[in-house]
C-alpha cells in the first residue's frame, strides 16, 4: 500500500498493491483478521489520523499478529505532523508507542534502536506490538 502508483508499479517483488492516502481515508481495504504482519516504513510521521490507522491495523491483524513501525529523524519536515517536528528521537518512539496504546487491542509496545552508528549516522528505530490474542 502506498500513495505513489508509479513507485508501486516499479516494485517487481509485489504481486498486487493498493494506492491510498491514509490521511484522506484511514480505512484499510482488507478483511478483519487477515494479516500476520503489518509494516509501516518511515512514514508514520506523516499520519494525520494515526489512532484511526492503528485501530484499522488492529482490525486487520490476526490475533497475535505483529505490527512493526520503523522510524528515523529523516523526513520531509514540511509534511510531517507538528508534534513530530517538535520532539526528539526519544519523543518519536514514545509517540508511536502511544498510538498503539490509544488504538487499543495491542500488547504494550516495544522499541529497538537499530541505528548503525549511534551519534554518527542517521538513527533508525523500530516500535512494534502484537495484537492481543482473542479472549473467550
Amino acid at each position: 500500500m502506498g500513495m505513489n502508483e508509479e513507485e508501486l508499479k516499479r516494485n517487481q517483488v509485489l504481486t498486487e498493491y493498493v494506492v491510498q492516502d491514509l490521511n484522506v481515508n484511514p480505512k484499510l481495504p482488507f478483511e478483519d483478521n487477515s494479516f500476520d504482519v503489518i509494516t509501516n516504513v518511515v512514514s508514520v510521521d506523516y499520519l494525520t489520523k494515526p489512532i484511526d490507522v492503528f485501530k484499522e491495523m488492529c482490525r486487520i491483524l490476526k490475533p497475535g499478529g505483529l505490527a512493526i513501525i520503523s522510524l528515523s529523524n529523516r523526513c520531509f519536515w514540511t509534511k510531517a505532523i507538528s508534534i513530530w517536528t517538535m520532539t526528539t528521537d526519544a519523543g518519536h518512539v514514545l509517540i508511536v508507542g502511544s498510538y498503539f496504546h490509544y488504538a487499543g487491542g495491542f500488547e504494550p509496545a516495544q522499541a529497538v534502536d537499530l541505528s548503525p552508528n549511534p551519534g554518527r549516522s542517521d538513527p533508525m528505530y523500530i516500535v512494534y506490538s502484537k495484537k492481543l490474542a482473542a479472549t473467550a
